[in-house]
């Protein structure tokens, strides 16, 4: 068998993939809710209690227009608790000050880090043990809201019996290479974790968003809260895969124009905004590495490769797969301002990804760890965390599915 042959074979299997999954969204359509369709009327007994919680370290450049975004969302009951996680910079005196001239803003001011946790987590656990509301809404220091979020979705949530909803952010780009770079990083989260799935009980998908993380207080409580995922680099995503796999609902809703966060500027700082989480999703496994550069080879530039080298039935399965990809850059990718013309720079996309992952590698190897906020984590404790963590989230699994 010749390289034409592999080509084609490649080809054929990444645009077959794009294709069912695009026929399995259409077919499962039903599941995306966008927060601005919502009503912000109260649900029935009225609207609970809520705690808007952040962390914030060294942020004295975007903090402060973030807190005012968050004190003026319109929820009548609402806490919103700063954490100042030991930031050197104004973060602490912004954040006291904006406190004088609003009630309902709290600061809490982090002084240590205690071993075993990561700056985030412990910041926003802190957080969580200032507040007996309701409702817990994690965030980051950077995210903006529209004020009415927050009542559609808890309004939502308390309507539909969910437990945990986690909202996708708009993300303004503002040069191509960004938006090259979110071509195949959104569409490949899309694969990783249906919406369909994640609000399904029967299925282990689910997703948890730093921007945008809502848990109903007595499900983070009865997973023990940050302490179980207190290592966990991606924390967002462990929140919600945990209060999940606890046999709590949970539900992805779409944020266009009602929350909004500036992720990372230009290409490079999208690829070193990676650099702590993208190992870590591989679980710090070199065979995951593997599997994952492969996947994203296949899927981004697999059927370009069958477009230039295979016979004609195989040309038209790779155009069909390409433009699918357009179609849903289209439609998933408008909060980053992807249109479906980005459907043909997937290939550089997806080898923007892929240096990404191994510089996440690489690095993260040769510091022995992760460096993150002025902290090296060493990976063996890491590693001894996700093997405890993972058997818990197992077990968790086991006890709410038998």
């Amino acid at each position: 068998m010749g390289w034409q042959w592999w080509m084609a074979a490649l080809g054929v299997f990444g645009s077959t993939i794009w294709i069912l999954y695009f026929v399995a969204a259409a077919w499962n359509r039903h599941w995306v809710v966008r927060v601005r369709d919502l009503s912000d009327d109260p649900p029935e007994g009225g609207f609970r209690p809520a705690a808007l919680i952040f962390a914030a370290r060294d942020e004295a450049a975007t903090v402060e227009a973030a807190a005012l975004s968050m004190t003026r969302i319109d929820y009548p009951e609402l806490e919103v608790i700063a954490v100042d996680d030991r930031s050197a910079d104004a973060t602490g005196p912004i954040l006291d000050r904006l406190a004088c001239a609003d009630q309902r803003l709290q600061i809490v001011h982090v002084h240590d880090l205690p071993e075993g946790w990561l700056g985030k987590t412990h910041a926003l656990q802190k957080g969580a043990d200032q507040t007996s509301a309701d409702w817990l809404l994690f965030t980051d220091a950077d995210v903006v809201f529209e004020p009415s979020t927050l009542r559609r979705v808890i309004g939502f949530a308390e309507r539909s019996g969910f437990d945990h909803v986690t909202v996708t952010p708009d993300i303004p780009t503002t040069g191509e290479g960004e938006r090259i770079f979110l071509s195949m990083f959104q569409i490949g989260l899309s694969l990783f974790a249906p919406g369909w799935w994640i609000e399904n009980p029967r299925r282990r998908a689910s997703m948890g968003i730093g921007a945008f993380n809502l848990v109903r207080t007595e499900a983070f409580r009865a997973i023990g809260g940050f302490r179980q995922i207190a290592l966990s680099v991606d924390d967002d995503v462990q929140l919600g895969r945990a209060v999940k796999w606890a046999g709590y609902r949970s539900k992805m809703l779409l944020g266009n124009g009602a929350i909004s966060v500036r992720w990372q500027v230009g290409l490079n700082g999208m690829i070193r905004g990676l650099e702590k989480n993208f190992f870590a999703g591989t679980k710090f496994r070199l065979g995951m590495v593997l599997v994952y550069t492969l996947g994203l080879l296949i899927l981004g530039v697999g059927p370009f490769l069958g477009l230039i080298a295979g016979p004609a039935p195989v040309r038209w399965i790779c155009g069909l797969g390409i433009a699918v990809m357009g179609v849903m850059l289209a439609l998933v990718g408008r909060q980053c301002g992807l249109q479906i013309y980005h459907a043909l720079t997937m290939p550089l996309g997806a080898m923007f990804c892929v240096f990404a992952l191994l510089r996440s590698t690489w690095l993260t190897l040769i510091q022995g760890g992760i460096r993150w906020r002025g902290h090296l984590y060493g990976l063996a404790e890491l590693r001894r965390h996700v093997r405890r963590r993972e058997a818990w989230m197992n077990e968790l699994w086991r006890a709410t599915r038998s």
